[in-house]
Order: structure tokens, then sequence, then C-alpha cells
């Protein structure tokens, strides 16, 4: 096996790091409430939204339709979504949150508010715009190469 250059292993080790610090192993976090990332996510576009379709989401998530499905089920279980056929054509279902969705939903919001402040006031003042910056950066490299393999 040939060494990695010193910056690949770096940014490899950090993002080891920071995904087992936000839980993602495990599926779960404090901020999600008793959801998985994929439902916490779901949580927020919907509540964006309103309403929202299975594709419209699975395109927002970058995932599969199936997986989506699978998602708002598990959701519409715990009651947290609604399953509503669309008043414009009836083939297309609407998922919208329950009032019980909306005040999981608030204590997402909450909980990521309280959480991503912690963190950030453990970054020291001086470096909190370039680490943001940072972060914008390296999210955007990550969604054109996601992107670019995606068409491949």
């Amino acid at each position: 096996m040939t060494k990695e250059p010193k910056n690949i292993s770096t940014m490899r080790n950090a993002i080891k790091i920071f995904m087992r610090s936000l839980g993602v192993l495990e599926g779960k976090k404090a901020f999600c409430y008793d959801c998985t990332y994929a439902q916490c996510h779901v949580i927020w576009e919907t509540a964006q939204e309103k309403k929202i379709s299975v594709n419209e989401l699975a395109t927002r998530l970058n995932i599969t339709k199936s997986a989506v499905s699978r998602t708002v089920d598990d959701l519409v279980n715990k009651g947290y979504l609604d399953r509503n056929p669309n008043p414009d054509d009836r083939r297309y279902v609407d998922i919208e949150l329950t009032k019980k969705g909306q005040k999981v939903f608030l204590e997402i919001e909450l909980n990521s508010r309280r959480y991503f402040e912690a963190v950030l006031e453990i970054i020291p003042e001086n470096k909190r715009e370039t680490t943001l910056e940072g972060i914008q950066i390296f999210s955007s490299a990550l969604y054109q190469v996601l992107k670019k393999d995606t068409l491949e």
C-alpha cells in the first residue's frame, strides 16, 4: 500500500472524527430528538415547504425514492408526518408535518441550535469566520464530487 500525501491523510482523519463526533456511526444524535439523521432531514425539508413530494425529498436529500419512502413510512408510523393525496393530481401524494411533527421539528431546531452554539463557542473567536468559510468550501466540494460521481 502506498503512503497517502499528508494533506489527504489529515483530511480523512479530520472527517472520521467529525462523523464520529456527530454520531453518524450510530445513526442518531441528541439534537435529532428520537430520529435518525435521515428522518431529521426529511422533517426539516418538510417543515420548510409545508407540503412536499417523495420525489422532491429524494432530490434535495440526494437519496433514492425508495429510501425516502421507507423514511417517510417510519415518520408516519411515529405520528410525525401525514401522506395526503395531492388535490391537483391524485396520482401524487403530499407529505406534511402533523401537529406532533411540528413540535418535533421545533425541538430539533432548538437542540441543533444549542449544539452548534456550543461548538462555535469552543472555536476561538478570531478563527470562526475562517472555519465557517472552510466548512462551506469543503461542503461545496463534497457536493460537486457527489454530483459528478452520480452522473458517471
